[in-house]
């Protein structure tokens, strides 16, 4: 009997029982799904985490006060901790959100200000568009990122170089405003969990002190020598700063998300896993139930020649369509959910009441990696699961008596 023959005569048995067929299909669909989802989501936010370490650079370190008042960074602060060791650089570090205006237009954005020497280490991708970098010195110039000089909302509204443009911020008791010359633009750089540098401003640290007025900076930023120097200059500013300050480092952040996210993976495989056990128990007990209701046929397809093997073949093709429908099924179901569900995970990690302005900020936006490896992977491990499923139901139908499957009723 040709494979043709008996996948055709298996696909009419489980025409044949439409209701169970579609319910034993469905928990397959349902596992396959679940895999596939978890994977593609897994994968997607683990090369989000990859490309924020390229981006920020995994060397940098922020610490910022934990309370008003709790400790007031200086420059002498600055100074006292560009000499540790380990260190390569350090620079005072502003971070808050401000009203830009500029002719018609008029949007929030970040303003961001630390030593224009520190910019390339911090953002080791950032490029300029036009213009020239910031020096230490400027008090009047800013350099704009590429969404702040191009809105994409207004595409026929644009910033140009050199134009002046109108910073309003908040004050201990009013809204003030400053106006700055637009000394360059950035190219585009892309959103990261702690920068968003194309909806910011860059200025420096003289402007900054000049437009807020204060003597003391809300933030530091630290480039290490090397990722290795990192926890060690971690627990170093812990020792000299204590509870007083926050430490937010890409690399550690990273590290621990990662190994949260492998975790949960790891459960939520374990959670797929058993699902797609129930369901090839559900196809075994639906192939037992067949066995048990199509005797009568067994002995006649045995009284027309069909050998054991014949017999085994029918059932086993029988339990690998349900697995082939269901994991196609779940393929497609799988690559939908990812894609949907991509955009609320992503939503559920930002950070909604930060306590410091870089959490504030927060932008996190990953894309599911739904790889060609996984599709077929998943589609034959549907495949596996449902023959697997079907052996014994196959095996009870082949060893059956003929002469007693005939008398049956």
């Amino acid at each position: 009997m040709r494979p043709g023959d008996i996948f055709s005569y298996a696909f009419k048995g489980l025409k044949d029982r439409k209701t169970r067929s579609i319910l034993t299909i469905l928990g397959i669909t349902i596992g396959i799904l679940a895999v596939i989802t978890l994977l593609s989501n897994t994968s997607g936010f683990d090369n989000f985490l990859n490309e924020v370490l390229s981006k920020i650079g995994s060397n940098n370190i922020w610490i910022i006060p934990t309370r008003e008042g709790s400790v007031k960074f200086t420059d002498t602060d600055v100074i006292m901790l560009s000499r540790l060791p380990g260190v390569r650089a350090t620079a005072p570090f502003y971070l808050t959100r401000v009203m830009l205006r500029s002719g018609s237009i008029e949007k929030q954005v970040i303003f961001l200000a630390t030593d224009p020497r520190m910019i390339k280490l911090i953002l080791p991708d950032l490029e300029l568009l036009e213009g020239e970098p910031l020096q230490p010195a400027d008090v009047t110039a800013v350099a704009l990122g590429y969404k702040v000089a191009h809105p994409p909302d207004e595409p026929s509204k644009s910033i140009k170089l050199y134009s002046s443009v109108s910073v309003l911020f908040q004050s201990e008791r009013s809204i003030k405003t400053k106006t700055f010359v637009v000394s360059a633009i950035y190219n585009e750089f892309g959103s990261t969990p702690y920068l968003d540098v194309d909806n910011s401003i860059l200025a420096t640290v003289e402007a900054a002190k000049n437009m807020f007025g204060s003597k003391y900076y809300p933030a530091i930023v630290i480039v290490a020598n090397s990722p290795d120097a990192v926890e060690p200059l971690i627990n170093m500013l812990k020792d000299i700063y204590g509870n007083d300050i926050e430490i937010i480092s890409p690399l550690t952040i990273v590290r621990n998300v990662r190994a949260i996210i492998s975790n949960f993976s790891i459960f939520m495989l374990i959670v797929a896993s058993v699902s797609l056990v129930v369901a090839g128990i559900g196809i075994m007990n639906t192939m037992i139930m067949s066995v048990m209701e199509r005797t009568r046929e067994i002995g006649v397809l045995r009284a027309l020649g069909f050998t054991q093997k014949h017999v085994a073949a029918v059932f086993l093709a029988e339990a690998a369509l349900i697995g082939a429908i269901g994991g196609l099924l779940g393929i497609v179901l799988g690559v939908l959910a990812s894609l949907f569900l991509g955009d609320i995970f992503a939503r559920m990690l930002q950070v909604r009441e930060a306590s410091t302005s870089i959490a504030q900020v927060l932008q996190i936006s990953y894309t599911p990696v739904i790889t060609p490896e996984l599709i077929i992977e998943s589609f034959f491990f549907a495949i596996l699961v449902g023959v697997f499923s079907g052996l014994y139901p196959a095996v009870k139908a082949a060893r059956m008596d003929p002469v007693q499957a005939l008398r049956s009723e």
